[in-house]
């Protein structure tokens, strides 16, 4: 209540009067005289603090104690005036004044608690002991019978910050029995169980606290990272699509949208989100980036490179975070690869390992990258350096062997990994590694074998079984490669690699495609802008001689894979089918300067010759 100047200094005079007539009660004894003043004194300290006179409150109080030493409850009262002022010494000293009189008092505990909890959250690096004292204030403070929600609520954030999780569920549970709307409560509660990884429980609190305050944005995008992590994705994104309705500036809720749709592979979607928050942070940096994540999962590595070289230049300006700069340069190396501009990609690579230098994935990656572009001599000097941090690194003797086979020293390769296997016995890819060198150089026989084996070593790896499919399909055996691929499937029918290889190679014997496509669009399903995929696809159709169905994917195809010469290939012989021999021309020229592999590049020349003699009739 706020006093008016008349009512208040009415009030005065009364409580003065009646302290000067218990001084004038000459039968009482002195004692009671002294604790009558003080409850007069103590009295007009309310008075003159409901009055806004905090240091004629003080002086009041102080002049209670005095005459009444042994009441704790004037120190309490003093501490809470201090503690409202934000004098927390004081109050510190009031508070353990008023203990020391009575060490169940419970208004001086729950002013203790609450001035260390304060002192605690103004810190940036908060005092150990602080945090204690008000845990151990506040718990003494606690009346089940009469939950009081500030020191409850202040309490439960200590236990979060503290780690006690399962203690402040406890204490926010029964303040949520007392206040059921008590949105706060609902919140922190639900951080605690984000703490213990409860999530479930956690989503189910946001929802309430959603359901309470349904325009508070940053309730639901707690509540979509809690399905999230619960394993309900779609949910979740029903949740930020919600938000997005109801507030559609909100940058936070896009990005959100972007990623989940992009882990889904739902990449229009993903796409339209991601070009929101760059249009919401025009200046941003993760509205490019989550787009450039999103155009190189659609295969769109030109626009990929676009968006990676624009988000560089900014960070590059920024100036300040270089191993984020490195992860975006490693990313754009990506994408010049997936190009076949293996310059740009080593540019970039370059520039990365000059930012973090002795980066063994950046140093791996760039060696890789030397080698694709027959640029031996620097690969050879990233690898040593790369072998002076990681010497027993089998991905470096990978690496390794590969710049010996391109070199034609094939023999020494087969011998290098013929001596890592017994240092990397339990690594799958190793035993993979030597049989793939024993396939593409006629030792089929070896190879199989180190396959086999693997098998019995690892029988749960179906990355052993697959790379024996593949190597019996190598060796047409296709009957055992069909085989092992079905073993696959039957381990993981959701393995899009397999049902790509098992479908292509159906398609490329002409046997059985319809069961060929069918297999290749539950591998689309599973990985729709998968280029390779594409291809199968495409080339299952054009086996079928169903021509406009195949078009569009090997479209796609030779869009995002141009330097794959059987991609390209592949297109060149749909074109020249339908009779469009200068773009039938076009992709064939683009297979012989691809990358060559799995090619013959004299059969290409061939039919170059014979789409220019069908031009010319």
């Amino acid at each position: 209540m706020r006093l008016t100047v008349s009512s208040f200094f009415a009030a005065v005079m009364l409580v003065s009067g009646v302290f000067a007539h218990a001084q004038s009660a000459e039968s009482e004894p002195s004692g009671f005289e002294d604790r009558a003043t003080a409850y007069h004194a103590f009295m007009l300290g309310r008075l003159l603090q409901g009055g806004g006179d905090f240091d004629a409150a003080v002086a009041a109080y102080l002049q209670a104690a005095e005459l009444d030493p042994s009441a704790s409850g004037i120190w309490s009262e003093l501490a809470e005036l201090y503690a409202r002022q934000n004098r927390s010494d004081e109050a510190i000293s009031a508070g353990n004044s008023a203990l020391d009189r009575d060490p169940d008092n419970r208004d001086a505990h729950r002013i203790l608690g609450l001035v260390y909890a304060a002192r605690a959250s103004s810190q940036n690096d908060p005092v150990q002991t602080d945090v204690e004292q008000a845990v151990d204030h506040l718990e003494r403070a606690r009346n089940p019978g009469l939950p009081d929600a500030g020191l409850y609520l202040t309490l439960g954030r200590l236990y979060i910050t503290s780690g006690q999780a399962e203690s402040a569920i406890e204490v926010l549970t029964e303040v949520l029995e007392a206040e059921p709307q008590f949105t706060e409560a609902l919140v922190m509660l639900a951080a605690a169980h984000e703490t213990r990884q409860q999530w479930d429980a956690a989503a189910a609190a946001y929802e309430r606290a959603v359901l309470l305050s349904p325009r508070r944005a940053r309730y639901r995008r707690r509540l979509a990272g809690s399905l999230i992590n619960a394993g309900e994705p779609d949910r979740a994104l029903g949740v930020l699509r919600d938000l997005v309705d109801l507030r559609p500036d909100d940058t936070e809720a896009w990005f959100q949208i972007a990623e989940l749709e992009l882990q889904n592979n739902n990449h229009e979607t993903a796409e339209t989100a991601a070009r929101r928050v760059v249009e919401l942070e025009p200046s941003g940096l993760r509205g490019p980036f989550v787009l450039s994540r999103v155009q190189g999962a659609m295969g769109q590595y030109r626009a990929m490179a676009d968006t990676l070289v624009l988000l560089v230049g900014r960070v590059r300006d920024d100036g300040e975070s270089l191993p984020q700069l490195a992860g975006l340069l490693q990313s754009l190396s990506v994408a010049y690869h997936r190009l076949g501009d293996f310059d740009g990609a080593i540019d970039a690579l370059t520039e990365a390992n000059e930012l973090v230098p002795a980066n063994f994935r950046l140093q791996v990656q760039l060696a890789q990258t030397y080698l694709d572009a027959e640029r031996f001599d620097e690969a050879d000097e990233i690898l040593a350096l790369a072998r002076e941090a990681r010497p027993d690194s089998l991905a470096l003797v990978r690496l390794e062997a590969q710049a010996l086979l391109a070199r034609g020293s094939v023999d020494d390769a087969i011998s290098l990994l013929e001596r890592a296997l017994p240092d990397h016995i339990g690594e799958p890819i190793a035993h993979v590694a030597l049989a793939g060198v024993y396939s593409d150089n006629g030792r089929v026989s070896q190879a199989v074998r180190v396959l086999e084996e693997a098998e019995v070593r690892f029988p749960g790896s179906t990355l052993i079984v697959f790379q024996l499919g593949a190597l019996f399909e190598r060796a047409q055996r296709f009957a055992e490669a069909e085989q092992a691929f079905r073993r696959v499937l039957d381990a993981n029918p959701d393995d899009a690699q397999t049902l790509n290889y098992l479908g292509y190679m159906l398609a490329e014997r002409g046997e059985r495609l319809d069961e060929s496509v069918l297999l290749i669009q539950r591998a689309l399903e599973l990985d729709p802008q998968n280029g390779s995929y594409l291809d199968s696809l495409g080339w299952a159709y054009f086996k079928k001689d169903e021509l406009e169905l195949a078009e569009v994917p090997l479209r796609r195809a030779s869009d995002q894979l141009q330097s794959n010469s059987v991609v390209q290939d592949h297109m060149g012989d749909l074109l020249f089918r339908l009779e469009r021999y200068t773009e039938a021309i076009s992709a064939w020229e683009r297979a012989l300067s691809g990358d060559g592999n799995g090619l013959d590049l004299s059969e290409v020349e061939t039919k170059i010759q014979e789409a220019r003699t069908r031009l010319n009739r």
